[in-house]
């Protein structure tokens, strides 16, 4: 499985996803640090919450782009059956795209929130956005709620892949993403949002599974002629 991750890793070259996704941190670093000149938020709680609901629509954003490169686009151009011509069984080259896509989401979406808190809290201490001194306790708390917060973020960004496969379509697959995500972390209010429902966030990952078992399932007998 690794050397077909390795292939996968190879063939695909996400060397651009991976600098847009560093990119894409410091956008949000940076307009994090600008809304609070404007308009500080209050505590650091806002912070974290605001943190959670931006990076995780993010990057399962990019997920959806990830799938299309490496699932979608294949499958419509047809340069999928190369692979499926190796002495390898095609669930195995599909499992090594999606640990790809669930890795990098999941990996990515913690990392970001890491670096964002991090360096908003170093800002801070210089600008004075937020009076209230972070402690152990709630850096804990938070790393503890991005890890589960970065998993469901993985698991749900397999639902695209649904949409996407219906017809091979790289736009069906971005735009369910934008949407689910948008969705599901929109504020209704003044801090409700979807995500923060643990069902919620909790039945869409095992949605996102779902579908990604099925897909697994179904490789053998997928039409590709």
């Amino acid at each position: 499985m690794l050397k077909l991750i390795r292939l996968e890793l190879k063939k695909n070259g996400i060397g651009g996803n991976i600098g847009g996704a560093f990119i894409a941190i410091f956008i949000i670093l940076t307009l994090l640090i600008v809304v609070n000149f404007e308009e500080p938020l209050l505590t650091y709680k806002d912070i974290f919450s605001l943190t959670n609901v931006i990076t995780t629509v993010t990057f399962i954003i990019f997920a959806s782009v990830l799938l299309s490169k490496l699932i979608i686009d294949e499958f419509k151009s047809k340069t999928i059956t190369v692979l499926f011509m190796y002495p390898v069984n095609r669930k195995k080259v599909l499992i090594a795209k999606l640990i790809i896509v669930v890795a990098f989401t999941f990996i990515f979406s913690l990392l970001a929130k890491v670096i964002i808190i991090s360096g908003f809290s170093f800002i801070n201490q210089y600008t004075h956005f937020i009076q209230e001194q972070i402690t152990f306790e709630m850096i804990r708390n938070q790393f503890f709620m991005g890890i589960v917060n970065s998993l469901t973020a993985s698991c749900i960004s397999l639902i695209p892949l649904y949409f996407g496969m219906r017809k091979y379509s790289t736009p069906a697959t971005i735009v369910s993403a934008i949407i689910i995500s948008s969705i599901l972390n929109s504020q209704f209010g003044t801090e409700f949002t979807l995500s923060s429902i643990v069902y919620i966030p909790l039945a869409l990952s095992a949605l996102g599974v779902l579908i990604g078992f099925i897909s697994i399932r179904n490789i053998e007998t997928k039409d590709i002629v």
